[in-house]
């Protein structure tokens, strides 16, 4: 058992820096796109439609929708889109309609069959018109790049893709557990989206041609589900279409003193949405679990036991050499934060981070619901919203488990 644990904990090696490696090639595309991005495609720059779901109020929302209004991307139209009765953002919105003529404001109303940003997202293709060749859709506290939306739509405007795709990543302003553990999850789950046929669909930065938009008819899907991107992905594997990762397009997320219900909370819609969209992955993510936190619970049983004197040699050592090879992995994983946090805390988030995971999978098992925005969602197969329960309380105790 022993030596099979270890080989174990190799393959965890093996896999962590094979992803850190995936880190370092998107480093390399994400410079070539938006070097690329500089020159208009052939035909030109297509008319473009930014819709941009916008809900409560977040100190990080000004600044974002900031820089998502001042891209560089010729005559692009903007829509900010808002639930009827959402008050919160309404001055802000008001304040940049003002400081930009080409923003518009929309509001859908309340959601009753679907996630309400599936109708927001909705109404700002209504709002759009037929005539938008690109319908480009961005979250609304992420910063952006001045090319940001050149570097999401060029592969549209030069017909080498029908959905494209870009993905965030955690700038930590502090080095919390909860902070760096959040950065070091957004990390992984980047690195996953470059390996290939794993590119899913991420509903901060998404785009598709308006003709595929009508073709695949997406507005049927989001009216009844629960999300976008992950509905959106189930359907692109059954009509087996890849949507094209976009590393230029990738957005920086601010996080200073991260609490830890709001991380687990954030983890625990990323499982519940695979689990009702694609429950395959959701089941896979479940063996993952055996990968990530077998190797370090055999490494610590086995070095206590040499502490006390029980058993052989031959278990702390090779307990000792896994975690001297995990913690030189991991220490590379540091390269892509803006500081270069100590290895003790970093190592602190890294296990903190498979305990939560571990914890957050095993909470979704029995879920039949997903709490997001204080509202729950009663979820069945395929993402297909089956009931609505306004001003749920907080998410921890908010799962639809019954």
């Amino acid at each position: 058992m022993t030596v099979f644990l270890f080989i174990l904990g190799l393959v965890e090696c093996a896999l962590l820096h094979l992803l850190a490696m995936a880190g370092v090639q998107l480093g390399k595309k994400e410079a070539r796109e938006q070097e690329m991005a500089k020159y208009a495609p052939p035909g030109g720059w297509p008319r473009c439609a930014l819709i941009i779901p916008v809900a409560g109020s977040d100190p990080r929302m000004e600044p974002a929708l900031r820089s998502l209004l001042e891209q560089d991307y010729p005559g692009f139209e903007t829509f900010i889109i808002t639930r009827e009765g959402d008050e919160a953002p309404l001055p802000l919105i008001r304040m940049l309609v003002d400081e930009y003529p080409g923003l518009r404001h929309g509001t859908a109303k309340t959601a009753g069959k679907c996630g309400q940003k599936n109708l927001n997202l909705l109404t700002g293709v209504a709002m759009a018109g037929p005539d938008c060749e690109i319908l480009a859709f961005c979250d609304s506290t992420h910063i952006a790049r001045h090319d940001f939306l050149r570097c999401l739509t060029r592969p549209l405007a030069c017909d080498e893709a029908n959905f494209t795709t870009g993905y965030h990543i955690v700038e930590p302003k502090d080095s919390g557990t909860t902070t760096l553990g959040y950065a070091l999850s957004v990390l992984f789950m980047r690195f996953m989206q470059a390996m290939g046929s794993l590119t899913q669909p991420w509903g901060g930065a998404l785009a598709m041609k308006r003709a595929t938009f009508e073709e695949h008819d997406v507005a049927k899907l989001w009216q009844t589900n629960v999300v976008d991107d992950c509905s959106l992905a189930a359907h692109l594997q059954r009509s087996r279409i890849r949507a094209r990762l976009c590393p230029g397009a990738t957005l920086v997320t601010t996080a200073a003193n991260h609490a830890l219900d709001t991380w687990s909370a954030w983890m625990q819609r990323q499982i519940l949405f695979l689990k009702f969209c694609i429950p395959g992955q959701w089941i896979a993510l479940g063996i993952a679990i055996i990968l990530l936190l077998a190797p370090p619970l055999w490494a610590l049983a086995a070095m206590c036991a040499g502490v006390l004197g029980l058993g052989g040699g031959m278990p702390p050592f090779l307990a000792m050499c896994w975690s001297c090879l995990i913690f030189a992995v991991m220490a590379g994983w540091r390269r892509f934060l803006p500081f270069t946090p100590g290895i003790w805390l970093w190592m602190t988030a890294f296990f903190c981070a498979c305990a939560l995971f571990t914890w957050v999978y095993l909470r979704t098992i029995f879920a039949r619901g997903i709490t997001w925005s204080n509202t729950t969602y009663r979820v069945g197969s395929g993402g297909v919203v089956q009931g609505i329960e306004r001003n749920a309380p907080p998410f921890d105790r908010g799962i639809d488990a019954k």
